[in-house]
């Protein structure tokens, strides 16, 4: 008994042959991830090292970017503020020394330290009051702050007579200063003497 021979096209004991005619408008998907050239061949896969000394040049570009940008003050300021917690601004005031009389001349030494108020002038009103609470002497006194750097200012008073009490006052601030140069009197249970007080 005679096989039949196979048609050509048919499927029984043959695998169907690809078609060698690809639509070129609708070109099948390549594979996720594979890189080819301009002519469709396959790209080989970059050197580990390349990839490392691409990524090194980038960095290095960044960070020479962030350093010019640092080297700018307004710049540096807004980057500060955007990166960082700000702590609400504040002024201290203080003596840096007590108030003391050098003859018939009194020398107030005070700081003046701002923190994130900017670098407008500031203004400081000393007042030297009798006992009875009579102004003895007046003096306001300019400063220019420096962001959290202690500004020294030392003041010196000639009219001194009568003089009970120094206050200080930032002006259009809440802080304040006061010394006074009447020694309180002393206890029973104490009779040492003390010294001036000084409330802030």
């Amino acid at each position: 008994m005679n096989s039949r021979p196979t048609e050509p096209g048919s499927s029984a004991g043959h695998a169907p042959e690809p078609d060698p005619d690809p639509d070129p408008e609708h070109p099948a998907p390549r594979p996720a991830g594979e890189d080819r050239g301009p002519d469709g061949t396959r790209r080989p896969p970059l050197p580990p090292v390349r990839r490392l000394a691409g990524a090194a040049v980038a960095v290095v570009t960044a960070g020479a970017l962030v350093a010019g940008l640092w080297s700018v003050p307004s710049v540096r300021t807004v980057l500060l503020q955007s990166f960082t917690r700000q702590s609400a601004p504040f002024t201290e005031l203080y003596f840096t020394d007590m108030p003391r009389f050098d003859g018939g001349v009194l020398i107030v030494p005070i700081a003046v330290n701002a923190h994130g108020t900017g670098n407008a002038p500031l203004r400081l009103r000393m007042t030297l009051e009798s006992a009875d609470g009579k102004a003895v002497a007046t003096k306001t006194v300019g400063v220019e702050p420096k962001d959290g750097r202690p500004v020294p200012v030392v003041t010196r008073f000639t009219k001194t007579s009568g003089t009970a009490l120094l206050r200080v006052a930032l002006v259009g601030h809440p802080q304040s200063l006061h010394y006074s140069f009447l020694a309180p009197k002393a206890s029973k249970s104490d009779p040492s003497p003390t010294h001036p007080d000084v409330r802030d």
